[in-house]
């Protein structure tokens, strides 16, 4: 069965554990973004992407902007993410994410996130990663 993703977008590989259990992600590297199809595992009571759900793809932005990150780079822990939830995503939405590098230091990578269905925006988040790339680390 052929996936159901907007053309640009390639499977990714959100690691083991708890990112394996969120199901699904995909990358356009290209144009910084990361989507996934709201699915009834991401569902909450009222038939939309749970909150938890939402955050957790925030989460995943860093794989929309950092090249080679599924292929074994260190892993950046993150040290802080923060979310806005502007509008319900229903399940069976594709909830896309604009990903933007703000500043990356020594220590530290910046970011934020504009989640949209449909073109409108549903949630954005802002998030601060550690930089494995730091010299010595």
């Amino acid at each position: 069965m052929a996936e159901d993703v907007p053309d640009g977008f390639v499977r990714a590989d959100p690691g083991p554990g708890f990112g394996a259990d969120f199901g699904a992600v995909y990358l356009d590297r290209g144009r910084g973004r990361i989507g996934f199809r709201v699915t009834a595992r991401h569902g909450n009571p009222v038939g939309a992407c749970h909150g938890g759900a939402m955050a957790t793809f925030a989460d995943m932005q860093l794989m929309a902007i950092r090249a080679g990150a599924e292929e074994g780079r260190p892993h950046s822990p993150t040290i802080s993410l923060s979310l806005d939830y502007l509008a319900p995503a229903p399940v069976g939405a594709w909830v896309e994410a604009a990903v933007t590098l703000v500043r990356a230091t020594r220590t530290m990578l910046f970011t934020q996130a504009v989640m949209t269905v449909d073109g409108e925006a549903v949630a954005r988040a802002t998030a601060i990663y550690k930089n494995p790339e730091r010299k010595g680390a």
